[in-house]
């Protein structure tokens, strides 16, 4: 079934999850066998609040190229859920692109969320479509069977600066408003921690007429290294008073993860309502998640 009629369908604010297989490299660090079993260890935890969808994250340059597909379809089948195949173009040469389109429809997937993708290395070249919304475009002239999602940046792609380094938010915006344009049906929005960000952000799209649903991305802070990863990202702000709180607890790691439960539930329940669905990167870990959830439901 097609997100969107899902969405259509319910009443008050849904849930869902992204999980993601093994990367190249993975395997050396950690066993394949053990990296699945968090994968199927988190839906088996969170399937009793009704996701809407899982989502599985795919990597054309690793291991994920043959493992994220399957595994979307082993969720969908096991758990009787929605899976959602993310799938990028900008790796992935057009002779490819179909086929891996034909593989997900053979697998009985009707979503999927449309990426660009990272850019390769200065030394590697471009081999498929630029651009997300190109791969939207594909995607719709291939079958029209597929439900078509799509990331947003409510603080902007880190990638979409100006000349002089600046966010160039209003590019970003049209960016986005091209993927619609282009057929996307539904939006995940990437990682935030200030609701005021993603409220503007939803305002300014529906000024542009974008009306397809946007979901909010949710990710529950389990170490003091979110900090790291969000200064790694370059675009994500986080409230002062956050940033004090992981700062005073940095050694406690119980503490850091009961400051993420209870700003995950903070920030949700002020989402809840105002949007059809809240989506969480679970980073394959469920324990925060389901705490998380308990609070909401």
């Amino acid at each position: 079934m097609k997100i969107t009629d899902i969405l259509g369908e319910s009443t008050g604010t849904r849930f869902s999850l992204e999980v993601f297989p093994p990367k190249t490299g993975v395997p050396e660090t950690i066993p394949i066998q053990r990296h699945l079993s968090n994968i199927f260890d988190t839906v088996e935890h969170l399937i009793k609040y009704d996701p809407v969808f899982v989502s599985v994250t795919y990597n054309p340059e690793g291991k994920t190229r043959t493992t994220s597909i399957p595994l979307a379809a082993i969720i969908k089948q096991k758990y009787k859920v929605e899976a959602v195949a993310h799938l990028t173009c900008i790796s992935t040469p057009k002779k490819e692109l179909s086929k891996t389109l034909d593989v997900i429809d053979y697998f009985d997937i009707e979503n999927i969320l449309a990426l660009r993708g990272d850019l390769p290395d200065d030394s590697m070249e471009i081999k498929g479509l630029k651009h997300a919304s190109d791969l939207v475009e594909e995607i719709k002239k291939h079958s029209k069977r597929f439900c078509i999602g799509v990331a947003c940046y409510p603080e902007g792609h880190p990638e979409c600066v100006t000349k002089d380094g600046k966010k160039d938010l209003k590019r970003d915006l049209l960016n986005f408003k091209a993927k619609v344009d282009k057929g996307a049906d539904f939006a995940v929005t990437q990682l935030f921690f200030d609701n005021r960000v993603f409220f503007d952000f939803v305002e300014k799209t529906k000024k542009i007429g974008v009306k397809i649903p946007i979901i909010p991305g949710i990710m529950p802070i389990r170490s003091y290294n979110t900090l790291n990863i969000v200064k790694r990202l370059g675009n994500i702000s986080m409230p002062d008073s956050l940033v004090k709180k992981l700062e005073d607890n940095r050694d406690d790691k119980k503490e850091i993860i009961e400051i993420g439960v209870n700003y995950a539930v903070k920030q949700c329940r002020e989402l809840m309502s105002k949007v059809p669905c809240i989506h969480f990167y679970t980073m394959d870990r469920w324990v925060s998640v389901d705490r998380i959830l308990k609070e909401l439901i």
